[in-house]
């Protein structure tokens, strides 16, 4: 029940959008702002006490170590004279005098209880240290100590307990001087790149659109979509996804990439990790990595639809196009929102691409003029549209939502709220790059359409009659017979069936039908006219 409170609305078709991606049908409500769930990563700065790296085993130096401002443990090198001295300035040696050291001052002052030490090769960790400073008479070069950061990567120790986290903060002089953080894996035996300690890590999946997700027996099961959590860096060098406290617009997909729109931007996944939105390493911009760009215009363009179109895709707000451009490979370092042009669009319609061409629909005072978008011929960077309902500009009543295309049949269907009882047609025809036909007509269905989609030639159509949602199929396709058996001839007749109610009246020597039963109706007043077939 939680997955399906998502859906929740009084206004679905203007609230939902969907989009279907292989056996993921994705539904997003427009109404649900995304926000964070208060998941964090671990807090290892606060428990993981203070890491002393033993770098370098010196002849005749002092080791020293100071935990919370108190020197706890010392220790002195021999000066070489002998060669039994060569073991002595060995790592992990030194790690175990000096331990040996602590422990012993530890005991002695009664703080075995707060603070406790552990070992390995060439370091030791004092679980409960807030604050370390070493020193080692050879400039602070032989032994480091830590416990939430370090200046360069090569300063980390090969080993480390399992678990500890540190922040790189990168060399100043280097070439890359940006922050991340790393922890020590003890079953990898290296240090790998993570998140943040005590950072928010999980996108609420309750407030991101949801899957309808067709299983292997045929089945269909509504959930929540696994969203990726944030596995690196921080809220400077990986950041919210820009949709975060905010609500989605739209949902799409380019280019082996989910996209969402959200506000004045264009948010797409990680390639081929359609789930992910989050950068997937801190020190560098990968091609694959996630793309988050806002549109780049002097006033407030808040992006309604996406729509993929001549390789390219085309983002549109009420009165501004823009395309998603990048030099070579779709990739966060060439990617731009680019205005080209500045027609306005309804924000209830979805534009849809048919044949060469895309359609949008334009309000005016009463009536919606229909836009064809196109490329201007031998200057393919420039757009332009045209209105196609310029000779019939008073015959689609305002209140357009959806535009249904069919490149077999040359044809497209619009339905409206302004005339919800009919399905606007727009029949046209190219031939050699001209258009010789381009009429206009309407069908009244007797009934309100709810909505309608072609299956190849065959138009289905969602309307309601008699207080039932009846889902009706038209053939696009020539000469069909409908009952090939007993049809020798086709005959046109709507909602044709083979009666199967009627019973014979000898007395009047008629065979009678219950047409509430026959089509399963409660009310027939919407029925004008009646045909039957005898054979």
């Amino acid at each position: 029940k939680e997955d399906a409170d998502y859906l929740t609305s009084s206004d679905p078709r203007t609230d939902l959008r969907i989009l279907t991606v292989a056996d993921y049908t994705f539904i997003l409500n427009r109404n649900k702002k995304v926000v964070m769930t208060s998941a964090k990563s671990p807090n290892s700065f606060l428990t993981q006490g203070a890491l002393i790296h033993v770098k370098q085993g010196q002849y005749g130096r002092t080791y020293k170590i100071w935990i919370d401002g108190a020197l706890m443990a010392s220790f002195e090198t021999p000066d070489g004279s002998d060669k039994s001295h060569t073991k002595m300035i060995d790592t992990s040696y030194i790690v175990g005098q000096l331990a040996a050291s602590l422990n012993s001052y530890l005991s002695t002052n009664s703080l075995t209880g707060k603070y406790s030490v552990e070992t390995g090769d060439c370091w030791l960790r004092v679980t409960g240290a807030s604050k370390v400073a070493t020193q080692d008479g050879f400039n602070n070069q032989a032994m480091i100590g830590l416990t939430s950061y370090v200046q360069r990567f090569n300063l980390l120790p090969a080993t480390a307990p399992d678990g500890y986290c540190v922040k790189v903060k990168g060399d100043p002089n280097g070439d890359n001087a940006g922050s991340y953080y790393v922890q020590y894996s003890k079953d990898d035996t290296v240090w790998e790149e993570c998140v943040a300690p005590n950072m928010p890590i999980t996108i609420d999946a309750s407030t991101m659109p949801h899957a309808l997700i067709r299983e292997a027996d045929g089945s269909f099961v509504f959930q929540r979509v696994a969203w990726t959590d944030r596995k690196i860096g921080d809220d400077d060098s990986n950041p919210y996804p820009s949709f975060i406290d905010h609500t989605l617009n739209d949902i799409f997909f380019f280019r082996n990439r989910l996209g969402l729109l959200s506000g004045e931007n264009v948010i797409l996944s990680e390639s081929a990790e359609y789930f992910n939105f989050w950068m997937t390493t801190a020190n560098d911009i990968q091609d694959t990595d996630c793309i988050d760009v806002p549109t780049t215009t002097t006033r407030i363009n808040i992006l309604h639809y996406a729509v993929p179109f001549n390789e390219e895709l085309y983002c549109f707000s009420d009165s501004t196009q823009f395309v998603l451009r990048s030099d070579t490979v779709l990739s966060p370092k060439n990617t731009a929102l680019i205005e080209v042009t500045g027609f306005n669009s309804s924000p209830d319609c979805k534009p849809v691409v048919a044949g060469k061409n895309l359609y949008f629909s334009s309000l005016r005072s009463e009536y919606t003029s229909i836009k064809e978008y196109y490329n201007v011929q031998q200057v393919t960077d420039v757009k332009n549209a045209q209105d196609i309902t310029s000779h019939v500009s008073s015959y689609i009543p305002n209140g357009v939502y959806q535009i249904t295309p069919n490149t077999n049949e040359n044809i497209m269907l619009f339905l409206t709220t302004g005339d919800q009882n009919c399905i606007y047609i727009y029949k046209y025809l190219f031939i050699n790059e001209n258009r010789v036909q381009a009429s206009w007509s309407k069908w009244n269905m007797q009934g309100h359409v709810f909505g309608a989609f072609f299956i190849n030639s065959t138009l289905y159509v969602l309307v309601n009659r008699g207080n039932k949602h009846m889902l009706e199929k038209i053939n696009f396709t020539y000469n069909t017979q409908d009952f090939p058996e007993i049809e020798p001839y086709r005959v046109y007749l709507d909602s044709k069936k083979q009666a199967s109610t009627g019973v014979y009246n000898s007395t009047y020597e008629r065979t009678e039908y219950n047409l509430k039963t026959e089509y399963n109706l409660t009310d027939i007043s919407h029925i004008s006219k009646v045909g039957f077939v005898l054979s």
